[in-house]
């Protein structure tokens, strides 16, 4: 669950350019939270305010092992320029899930004009379903507008530099990086569990970069539904009912086409979500998509 990776680097770096600051409008904040035994975990926050009543998503630990993305609601007051807002439920995880008992995060501070989209700083408490206490720690958010406007300026401080070599200037690209946070990446032997009350599953399928000939089969509870499929551009949409408990969808890679590795973007649909994800496979290798019903 800890991630002591190179997300907090870019945070490090981008909380030192202290001068650049922008007022942009901007409803989405990237950083860490730190737990209380000081555990480091990359978050990201999309709010939407509307009449003192907010909504939106967090997703924790963004390209872990452990990341989760969960549904938000809370209030705000621009009178006070207090806001608080809670986790109330998971929409997908790669986590092992055992009992579904989850911390959600809960949080209560000031923001001054949440138009203005300021920095999200404060304590939060962690709470169980059932409102018992699993661990408190702190938010530590800014603006991801803001943030790319200081990775860029970043960028161009580090290739300016002559104290970094122009070998390890030509391996970082923080802009890169940060746009690497946008996307939910499924990787060899992970499994992305989400949650759906719906009757049905639509997946679309479609390589959104270079078309270089990645081929993949899909399986529904390991029934062959899809077999040796060619990526393109072109849509491949497929509709799956969703008539068990559980339902689980494998997605293997059958070769390597001319880039590596094996990639095909994969839009999950349901009556409430859309989950965009990006298979990264080698030949042979597969991940694993699994559906539950909420009792």
């Amino acid at each position: 669950m800890i991630r002591k990776s190179m997300y907090f680097i870019i945070f490090l770096i981008i909380s030192s350019l202290n001068n650049y600051i922008f007022a942009q409008n901007s409803q989405e904040y990237l950083g860490i939270i730190k737990l209380n035994d000081s555990s480091l975990i990359s978050y990201r926050l999309n709010l939407l305010e509307n009449n003192g009543i907010v909504s939106g998503y967090s997703i924790t630990d963004i390209g872990g092992n452990h990341e989760t993305k969960s549904n938000i609601t809370g209030t705000y007051n621009k009178k006070t320029n207090l806001i608080s807002f809670k986790e109330v439920g998971i929409i997908y995880t790669k986590s092992e899930i055992s009992d579904y008992d989850f911390c959600y995060i809960h949080f209560s501070g000031k923001l001054h004009n949440i138009n203005a989209y300021n920095n999200i700083n404060g304590s939060f408490k962690g709470l169980y379903n059932d409102g018992s206490t699993c661990i408190d720690g702190e938010i530590i958010l800014k603006s991801v507008e803001k943030i790319e406007k200081r990775v860029v300026k970043a960028d161009k401080i580090i290739q300016k530099s002559r104290k970094i070599n122009d070998s390890i200037k030509s391996e970082i690209n923080i802009s890169k990086l940060l746009d690497t946070l946008k996307m939910n990446v499924l990787k060899a032997n992970q499994n992305l569990s989400m949650f759906s009350t719906s009757e049905k599953l639509t997946l679309k399928i479609y390589d959104a970069g270079k078309v270089d000939g990645d081929r993949i089969s899909i399986y529904v509870n390991n029934s062959l539904l899809l077999k040796n499929y060619n990526v393109t551009k072109k849509t491949k949409e497929l509709t799956i009912p969703l008539n068990s408990k559980k339902t689980i969808l494998k997605i293997t890679a059958l070769n390597v086409g001319s880039i590596s590795p094996n990639t095909a973007k994969i839009e999950i649909i349901d009556s409430k979500n859309n989950i965009n994800t990006l298979t990264s496979l080698k030949e042979g290798e597969e991940t694993l998509i699994t559906v539950i019903k909420p009792n």
